[in-house]
């Protein structure tokens, strides 16, 4: 793994039976910090992904769209035999805080 995983990147990630591709939500400190997994949102990579409160269509570095109900915890090793893809903007990755904060009632 050459990129760092940070807060807002973009990785496609081998799991159980298949290839997810996650955002990195987690803070970057706890990321660092706590050794258990790192806390990302699945993106599904459809062309016509529907835009609400808890779904937001991105269109770099994947088309697609970024599911806020499904944040969940990867291990780090995940990553290690993944692959980067890239950043979101960060006008998408306010509109992803929003819709976790929506998710969660924060």
């Amino acid at each position: 793994m050459t990129e760092e995983v940070l807060r807002g990147s973009v990785w496609r990630i081998p799991t159980v039976g298949r290839e997810r591709t996650v955002l990195v939500v987690g803070n970057d400190a706890v990321t660092r910090l706590h050794p258990g997994g790192i806390q990302c949102a699945p993106i599904q990579e459809v062309a016509d992904a529907p835009d609400t409160l808890v779904t937001i269509p991105i269109t770099a570095p994947v088309v697609g769209v970024v599911m806020a109900p499904d944040v969940c915890p990867f291990r780090p090793v995940r990553f290690e035999q993944g692959k980067f893809l890239g950043y979101i903007t960060d006008a998408d990755m306010e509109r992803v805080e929003h819709a976790i904060a929506a998710v969660f009632d924060l």
